[in-house]
């Protein structure tokens, strides 16, 4: 009798069941036997397995006329022999240490079943679960579910393996339809006597990209039933024999299972079906109201207007929040302990409180350099609430350094809320009600001290008032505009220029304070002029108040550099003037700048920008404006020993031309390093005295991981160089049906991005 049976049932996952049984034969515990159960498979599994029978006596296969998983795993059950069970889906990995660490715990401890942690596996990329994330972030030993109660969210039964004595005990069996192991893992979690959890990873659940597994066809109607007779089953079964856990399952299940129906029905309207929403409603029917109040807003009131079966309104509520159109009015009620809510005639006070969910969202509307300022304009929103009541509030906006905390002040006005149309990443705008802000960084601020830490910088603000006092990051979608200005280079130190605190009325009208002409220091402030017009029922108007101030430009011209339509521009770097305390590095050779591609050029009669900017003679810090992956704006500090001056297309090829501080002795190559798994590729690369080129052929880089794959470019003498990008191009193409896009990396490199 071997130590440990392993159920793997398939049905048309040919694809993967190789690799799915190459796993559990390099499983380091090799007293085990694998059951294998064709569930009446269309393709070439069995033979799959048949092939590895031959080789390893321990692989069994038992046909079945197709019946779903759970008979399936019954059948195999029947025919496991083992003193432990463990259950693998046929399209899934088994980490090779990882029955072997399960049944060593269960053997150590003598508790009924051992779980551990979980990975998500999208082709080559493993990224944590998030299922599985919070219970397992620490190893217990002989635990409950009772005492444990995250473990409520791990209802698979593929990253455990069960006493067989246990199983049998409890008589458990799988109920013949889909989402079949859920009732199952927590009837085994609610009747173990104790249980282990496993820090370590167990298993890599696999996202597949073809459509037909149970998860990608959640919304059809059938996988929508048994899902939800699965989620009724485990709460009658808490309910009776856990009831300090139905409020842990209530908030899981309103948060991931009703949200699946909610989509489903608002698809489907008033021709949604009877019979799901009898059991959508029948399980409503049994969660405390207050546990509804664990869900988002939006979603509170959909999963409301399903249980009073007001489908037309719930369809039209799904559809103005998924297109961002949903802003409910925000009321506040008390002094001592203010608490907000969200105004809906569908949900009663006491389901409409959002204090706890009031957050700052800020993002970049518009940055640049102009005449040696790094000015932007941005708008943030407490979530997506319309915000009246919030009449005057205080803005604050500073840069804060990671790792010391170092703050740097760059603006502080007074606001009031109004409505503006803001782009969104999926394309077209939405009307948002929010609080516009501005600032201005003058880097000659940037100290000595400053420069030579070469930090990192985020860009904060804090919106007050009201009771209120919410701060955050400022960021933005990732591949959205601003577009910026063309970079401008500082040649001469000046002291710095901190901006005085502002008061404004209007957060629609920017005003600047005028500057003497012979000094270039602010002077009086300026006011509107006579003959402008005031506009009517403007709320922010009060009186004289004083107009905004913002620092401002000096009155420089400003062109603006070639832009990819539809492509993100970052600003160009700076650099800042020396100091006596910064070392200077070897020389940069002059060289002409690197011409522009002709794609990239101005049509005829359209002032041509300027020329890119030859790298400097000495390596000073440069102040880089940056955006990181998450969207996150701010400054980067850094020196540079390369840097690009041209990246445009040639067809199908990313051509990269620039300078290196020091050439080298060796054959420098361009490598990329995609981020997610450190992944590398490397590109010839040609060198000619301090100047070099590479070509990159977009069709030969690796395929993507999930969503977006990013490449950094890395020149690789030996040791890794970042160049610093000094271009403004940002080009993109399609190659063969593969979408490309260059951009900023979050120190001011070069990226390569595929979406």
């Amino acid at each position: 009798m071997p130590i440990l049976s392993v159920i793997v049932p398939f049905h048309d996952v040919e694809r993967y069941l190789g690799p799915c049984l190459d796993s559990l034969a390099a499983q380091t515990l090799r007293d085990l036997e694998v059951i294998c159960v064709d569930d009446g498979s269309g393709d070439g599994g069995a033979a799959v397995v048949e092939a590895r029978m031959a080789a390893d006596p321990r692989v069994r296969l038992v046909r079945q006329d197709n019946h779903g998983v759970g008979r399936a795993r019954n059948t195999g059950l029947r025919h496991a022999t083992g003193r432990y069970l463990a259950f693998v889906d046929g399209d899934d990995i088994v980490p090779p240490r990882a029955f072997h660490r399960l049944v060593t715990s269960l053997e150590s401890t003598g508790s009924d079943l051992a779980c551990g942690n979980v990975m998500r596996l999208h082709r080559n990329l493993l990224v944590p679960s998030w299922a599985h994330r919070e219970a397992f972030a620490r190893p217990l030993r002989r635990t409950h579910i009772t005492r444990h109660p995250l473990l409520v969210r791990d209802r698979m039964l593929w990253n455990k393996v069960y006493r067989r004595s246990f199983w049998e005990s409890l008589g458990l069996r799988f109920p013949e339809r889909m989402y079949e192991d859920q009732p199952v893992a927590m009837a085994a979690h609610v009747g173990a006597s104790s249980v282990d959890v496993l820090k370590g990873v167990v298993y890599h659940w696999r996202l597949r990209d073809e459509r037909s597994s149970i998860t990608e066809r959640r919304l059809e109607p059938a996988n929508l039933r048994d899902r939800l007779l699965s989620v009724l089953e485990t709460s009658s079964l808490l309910a009776e024999r856990a009831p300090q856990l139905k409020p842990y399952f209530d908030r899981d299940t309103l948060d991931i299972d009703l949200a699946v129906v909610v989509e489903a029905v608002a698809g489907l309207g008033a021709a949604a079906d009877a019979e799901l929403l009898d059991l959508a409603c029948g399980y409503l029917d049994g969660v405390a109201p207050e546990e509804l109040l664990s869900l988002p807003f939006a979603r509170r009131l959909m999963v409301r207007l399903l249980h009073l079966r007001r489908l037309e309104e719930l369809a039209a509520v799904f559809d103005r929040d998924r297109d961002g159109r949903l802003w409910p009015r925000l009321s506040a009620d008390g002094l001592v302990r203010r608490r907000w809510y969200a105004r809906h005639p569908a949900l009663p006070r006491p389901l409409a409180e959002v204090t706890g969910e009031l957050a700052l969202t800020a993002r970049l509307l518009d940055i640049g350099w102009r005449d040696g300022l790094l000015c932007g304009e941005g708008w943030a929103t407490v979530g997506r609430f319309a915000v009246e009541e919030l009449r005057r509030m205080r803005v604050r906006v500073w840069l804060q350094e990671r790792g010391t905390g170092d703050r740097m002040a760059l603006g502080e006005e007074i606001v009031s809320p109004a409505w503006r149309s803001v782009a969104q990443e999926g394309g077209g705008a939405v009307p948002e009600h929010g609080f516009c802000f501005g600032f201005a960084l003058d880097p000659a601020a940037l100290g000595p001290a400053r420069r030579a830490r070469e930090g990192r910088w985020d860009l904060w603000v804090e919106l007050k008032g009201a009771g209120l006092r919410l701060a955050a990051k400022v960021a933005g979608p990732r591949w959205l505009p601003p577009s910026v200005p063309a970079p401008v280079r500082l040649t001469a130190a000046e002291p710095p220029f901190v901006p005085a605190p502002r008061r404004v009325t209007d957060p629609a009208a920017l005003r600047v304070p005028s500057r003497d002409a012979a000094t270039g220091r602010p002077g009086a402030r300026s006011r509107p002029a006579p003959d402008e017009p005031s506009r009517p029922g403007d709320p922010s108007r009060r009186g004289d108040a004083e107009p905004p101030f913002v620092p401002a430009p000096r009155p420089v011209p400003v062109t603006r550099a070639p832009e990819c339509p539809g492509t993100p521009a970052v600003p160009e770097p700076v650099a800042l003037p020396e100091s006596p305390d910064v070392a200077e590095s070897p020389a940069l050779a002059e060289s002409p700048a690197l011409a522009e591609s002709p794609a990239l050029a101005e049509p005829p009669g359209v002032p041509q920008p300027p020329a890119v900017s030859r790298p400097v003679r000495r390596a000073g810090v440069w102040v880089v404006p940056v955006r990181g992956g998450r969207g996150v704006w701010g400054l980067r500090l850094r020196r540079a020993e390369a840097f690009v001056s041209e990246c445009r297309l040639d067809g199908d090829t990313l051509l990269v031309a620039g300078e290196l501080a020091d050439p080298g002795d060796g054959d420098p190559v361009l490598r990329l390093v995609r981020r997610t798994d450190g992944e590398e590729m490397y590109f010839p690369l040609t060198l000619a005295g301090h100047r070099f080129r590479a070509r990159v052929p977009l069709g030969d880089v690796d395929e993507p991981v999930g969503r977006e794959s990013c490449w950094e470019v890395v020149i690789d003498q030996g040791r890794p160089l970042r160049p610093l990008v000094r271009t403004p191009a940002r080009p993109a193409a399609t190659v063969a049906g593969r979408r490309f896009q260059v951009d900023r990396s979050d120190d001011g490199t070069l990226m390569l991005a595929e979406r």
